[in-house]
């Protein structure tokens, strides 16, 4: 077929409405002239016109009360089953962490967090947290650092005098 023959659903959709009488003016001029200009579409509505020109020759069928009837049953039995919810209960959720698999990998991973914490607190204290401990006992001086910076030694900051009115916070605390 080329681009324009119909391959789809949509275009044998469009195809059937055509033949049926269902499009309005303007599709039906597209369809038209797709038609004359496509060989394998015009092929295929000639078929379709045929099978529908074939099925008018058969009969009818109706079918029985008894099968309509047990249909409609079968239709209203189906739809009117209450649907099965899935129901979480404790008991269901512990049944599936522990089974064997999940228990064992749940047990290695608690051991290994154990081992990993008792084997570091063994080592004892690091390098780096001493010297973490240290820098915050001393926090409140490095953070005034710029203040004492302008003071040559501890010397010269030691021969300042304080006015008489004014105490250190030692003095205050007797």
């Amino acid at each position: 077929m080329t681009d324009q023959s119909l391959n789809q659903s949509d275009g044998l959709e469009q195809l059937v409405s055509y033949l049926d009488g269902e499009l309005e003016s303007d599709q039906v001029a597209e369809m038209e002239q797709r038609l004359r200009q496509d060989s394998d579409l015009r092929r295929q509505a000639e078929q379709l016109d045929r099978t529908w020109g074939m099925l008018d020759v058969l009969e009818p069928v109706a079918a029985s009360e008894q099968f309509s009837r047990q249909t409609m049953e079968t239709v209203v039995a189906t739809y009117s089953r209450p649907t099965q919810q899935a129901t979480f209960s404790p008991r269901r959720i512990a049944s599936a962490f522990l089974n064997r698999q999940a228990l064992g990998w749940f047990v290695m991973g608690v051991l290994g967090t154990v081992i990993g914490l008792g084997a570091s607190g063994l080592r004892g204290p690091s390098e780096e947290s001493a010297q973490a401990t240290q820098l915050l006992r001393e926090l409140d001086m490095l953070d005034r650092y710029p203040q004492y910076s302008i003071f040559p030694n501890a010397e010269s900051l030691e021969s300042l005098q304080l006015p008489e009115d004014m105490s250190t916070p030692q003095e205050s605390e007797e």
